[in-house]
This record gives C-alpha cells, structure tokens and sequence, in this order.
C-alpha cells in the first residue's frame, strides 16, 4: 500500500477549540448563570406585590363579613403579623382567616411591615373605621406596606364607602 506524502489534508490542527465552539459555551455558561443567580436572590417585590393583594383580599373578607352581620368585623396589625377579629360591643375576639395556617398572618418571615396602621374595622354598612370599635365617624385609610429596599405599595381604603385600591 502507498503511503501519502502528505500529514494531513488539512492544513490546520484539529487539535484545541474552534472560536465557534468558545463562543458557544461562553453562551452557555452566562444563560445558566443567569437564571441560577435570578433564583437565588429572589424577588422581594413579587413577594410584595403577593403580600399586599393577599392583605386587600383579606380587607374585604372583613368588610363581607362586617356587612353580612350585626357585629363590627376588621383586621389588627400585631408588629409582626395581623389578624382578623370580630368585636361583639365588649369584646374582641381574634378569628383564623379562611386558608391561613394560624389565627395570625406572619409577616416577620418575609420582611413586611405595615407602617404606622394599626386596625381597621367595618360596620354593618360596610363603611371603615380606624379603632376596632366601629365608632365614631368613617375615615380612609393608607396602609403603607413595605420590604427591604423595593419601593412600597400603598392600600388605599376609601372613608365611608370601605372601597379597597
């Protein structure tokens, strides 16, 4: 058999990466890097943003349920969590809100605050109240909630008609 007098039909090395290759696994390496990182820092508004629908929700659960009895309903903010109660004219009673795990909603867990509220309760008419009485005369609400360093979301509860934004 004849041997070629040639090394090789090609004049370049096959050994060592093509810049095609490197620039493919550079690709790579940052989209994975991306999500991974995207994963582990988590997203403090999105967990705002869940906290603050989850607290209206509960809001007009309290209103409902004010409107749908002769008792004053409302929610209580504790520092670190809240709760929602019923007040009979002489007592308050703490009540676990449908789908939560404790008669308290923790908030600590998450970094959530809610500023300066401390309770709102609603009458039979469903209008708010800013003491757990239902007395005196209706007033609006800003509830200020607030994580680490995303910008706060505001729950605006409207004097007299209870409306929730």
């Amino acid at each position: 058999m004849r041997q070629s007098n040639h090394k090789n039909l090609f004049p370049y090395s096959k050994d060592g990466f093509t810049v095609i290759e490197i620039i493919a696994v550079l690709v790579m390496i940052s989209v994975i890097s991306a999500i991974i990182l995207g994963r582990l820092g988590g997203n403090i508004k999105a967990d705002l943003d869940a906290r603050t629908d989850t607290l209206k929700t509960h809001l007009r659960y309290a209103q409902s349920r004010a409107m749908d009895s002769d008792l004053i309903w409302g929610i209580r903010y504790t520092g670190t969590g809240y709760f929602l109660f019923s007040f009979n004219g002489s007592s308050e009673s703490a009540i676990r809100i449908p789908d939560e795990e404790n008669v308290i909603v923790d908030l600590s867990g998450d970094g959530i605050s809610l500023g300066t509220f401390q309770a709102i309760s609603y009458d039979s008419w469903g209008s708010p109240y800013a003491n757990a009485t239902g007395t005196g005369s209706s007033a609006g609400q800003t509830i200020v909630v607030s994580a680490g360093s995303a910008p706060p979301n505001a729950i605006a509860v409207t004097k007299n008609t209870g409306f929730i934004q």
